[in-house]
């Protein structure tokens, strides 16, 4: 009882507090494992408590975007950034700013694959390929799709039947570029395409030698590469994926401590290192 009576409180603080959002998916919580602009132990109030005026405090400070809970220990932390560096971490719940004020960015993506699409996947979301890819069976005419809002991971799996595979692919402003950061395996794994999956095992792309044509420039940017899998493989199905929000954090623990301020009579703030990101 007391655990659905927390995951309704929760959803309380994220629905009721207008400009935040809590960041998880498929109920797996998100932890931010970099430098927080400031830590607070509200161990003195109640967790209901601690958890609004954690809100109340990164809508107070200017440029917190985003905030940690811990729930066992009621730790609050600030942060002026969206995630970068994250964890998985049983305990600790984390909310970013929604700027609804303003509308999403939209980045056109452009993209080819030798041979074919199979499937696209957006911030772990399945992208219709058949509906938003036309042209996904055929390499020399590209696609292009609109990436709407924040962009956490892109995920494609394509099929190459003969010869030389790989794809290219770039957004108008050259945010997202093909190239070798990109990580690229044989193998399946259950939730590949996810935001919160591990890819940290899988080998980096590598950059290959492609007969470019300058139909495709634009809207192709220039700075784009054409990728394979790191033995260019020529008969296979490949699985790539591109972490835009940095490098994934497998477990936070053995936080270290030491005292920073105090805020009024109510607050002991603590410097909460993540140093047990690893």
């Amino acid at each position: 009882m007391a655990n659905i009576l927390l995951i309704l409180f929760l959803n309380i603080v994220s629905a009721k507090t207008s400009c935040f959002h809590r960041y998880l998916e498929e109920k797996v919580d998100f932890c931010s494992c970099d430098h927080p602009i400031e830590a607070t132990s509200l161990s003195a109030f109640s967790f209901m408590e601690a958890v609004l005026l954690c809100s109340m405090r990164c809508s107070q400070i200017a440029g917190c975007v985003v905030y940690n809970f811990f729930i066992a220990t009621n730790q609050c932390q600030l942060f002026n950034q969206t995630l970068n560096k994250f964890s998985v971490l049983p305990g600790c719940i984390n909310y970013f700013k929604n700027d609804g004020e303003n509308p999403p960015i939209i980045r056109p993506l452009t993209i080819t694959v030798d041979n074919e699409l199979w499937e696209f996947y957006l911030n772990g979301n399945n992208v219709s390929v058949a509906k938003h890819f036309p042209n996904a069976r055929f390499w020399s005419i590209p696609d292009t799709y609109n990436l709407t809002g924040g962009i956490q991971v892109i995920a494609l799996k394509t099929y190459n039947y003969q010869g030389d595979g790989g794809f290219i692919a770039s957004t108008s402003d050259s945010y997202i570029l093909t190239n070798a950061t990109w990580k690229c395996s044989l193998n399946y794994y259950d939730g590949w395409y996810k935001i919160y999956y591990n890819d940290s095992f899988w080998p980096a792309a590598k950059n290959a030698i492609w007969p470019t044509s300058t139909n495709y420039y634009p809207p192709l940017s220039k700075a784009a590469k054409w990728i394979v899998d790191s033995t260019d493989c020529k008969n296979c199905v490949l699985y790539c994926r591109k972490n835009v929000i940095g490098k994934f954090q497998n477990i936070c623990n053995n936080f270290r401590y030491r005292i920073l301020f105090k805020i009024r009579l109510f607050f002991v703030s603590e410097y909460v290192e993540p140093n047990g990101c690893l």
